[in-house]
């Protein structure tokens, strides 16, 4: 003859490995806020199933099973404090304490009314949670949400649902532990989600700010050598050829600043060279720091005489920072070429630092353009870069 397992029984055996798992889930990972509460949910209703069975403290059933879905819900208050849910944990603890104490008056006073007392303390419970959870803000999270609170409503018309399946509102009522069960079964998966979910997001964020570091001069905050070169090249792919003038340049001097005033001035220096820059740039244009002193900009879709006069604005405009920052006046030394069809950034970015050069041999604070190819410069274009001093 085959045993089979009660109800109860089955239900409270779910509820533990639901708990367990839970539990243990938790802890293999950081617990995210509220996951105490989460976690204190089917423990209680795993109590609750296993005194129902034990006739001294199946007096306690009842209130220990009608308390996981508050638990939820002010567990999932402290999870995504930023998406506000209607009310308050204070209001969540006055409910379930008034539900409680209803739920063990109705126990005390037995028979049909206690029996009343003690469901209605359970509905309320349900679905006060179930309607917070619907009229939560939406957002990522909302799906899991509100199908945890379609859950909680689900559980609490259950008896009435499985009595009129049965045909007869005389028939035996389904065990709150059955329901907790289900209930706690679709919350451990819900919780599971959310959390999975929110690693996923952190970690994606992570990685686009690691991509952020690894492509930005953490020092300037504009794109490193590397990514200027992709950036630049990508550019040269999209723009009709030759029609960018690519730019090199360098602080005169800039050794004497960190020999004299220490390099904490000259991080401020490259700092207030940097903002000069992106401050007279145009959305279109490319800046990147090339190593030390040395910037190169990629200026799109201009002719060599209109770079000439933005490196004369950029010098301008770094001077009268300088003045600003209480650092000595600052003059700059360009190289300057016009990138020629099918040239890549590395070739040009050799002939600029040959301009550059010649920009240094003529004197410095003074912008220098080439033509030609790199075994024959040409230095077609020379202008001084006037300063105004503090």
């Amino acid at each position: 003859m085959s045993t089979v397992m009660p109800l109860p029984a089955f239900a409270a055996a779910v509820l533990l490995v639901v708990a367990t798992a839970l539990t243990a889930f938790g802890l293999r990972r950081t617990r995210p806020p509220g996951w105490g509460w989460w976690i204190a949910a089917p423990w209680l209703s795993a109590a609750g199933a296993a005194a129902a069975a034990l006739p001294p403290l199946d007096r306690l059933a009842p209130a220990l099973l009608l308390a996981w879905p508050v638990l939820a819900l002010v567990g999932l208050r402290r999870f995504q404090p930023r998406q506000v849910l209607p009310g308050s944990e204070h209001r969540d603890a006055a409910v379930l304490a008034a539900a409680t104490g209803i739920a063990l008056l109705g126990v005390a006073w037995g028979g049909a009314a206690g029996a009343a007392l003690v469901a209605g303390a359970a509905l309320a419970c349900h679905l006060y949670a179930a309607l917070l959870l619907f009229l939560g803000p939406g957002g990522r999270d909302a799906t899991p949400v509100l199908g945890l609170g379609a859950t909680m409503a689900l559980v609490a018309f259950a008896p009435g649902i499985a009595s009129l399946v049965a045909g007869s509102f005389a028939a035996p009522p389904l065990p709150a532990a059955a329901t907790a069960a289900l209930g706690n079964l679709v919350f451990a998966i819900v919780a599971i989600t959310l959390v999975c979910e929110r690693t996923e997001r952190q970690l994606r964020d992570s990685r686009r700010r690691l991509r952020a570091l690894a492509n930005l001069d953490t020092l300037t905050e504009v794109p490193n050598r590397r990514h200027f070169d992709e950036l630049a090249s990508q550019a040269l792919r999209h723009d009709p050829p030759g029609s960018a003038v690519l730019l090199m340049f360098d602080i005169d001097h800039f050794k004497l600043i960190n020999d004299h005033l220490g390099h904490a001035a000259g991080d401020r220096t490259l700092r207030v060279v940097a903002a000069a820059v992106l401050e007279e740039l145009r959305a279109q244009d490319i800046v990147g720091r090339h190593g030390g002193d040395e910037f190169t900009l990629l200026l799109r879709r201009l002719a060599t005489a209109d770079a000439i006069a933005a490196a004369g604005r950029i010098a301008a405009a770094v001077a009268r920072r300088a003045c600003a920052q209480q650092l000595p006046t600052l003059s700059l030394s360009f190289g300057l070429v016009q990138v020629a069809a099918g040239e890549s950034v590395e070739a040009a970015l050799r002939r600029a630092d040959q301009a550059l050069y010649e920009a240094k041999r003529q004197g410095r604070a003074r912008a220098v353009a080439a033509h030609g190819d790199e075994e024959q410069p040409v230095f077609v274009e020379s202008r001084r870069l006037d300063l105004t001093p503090c």
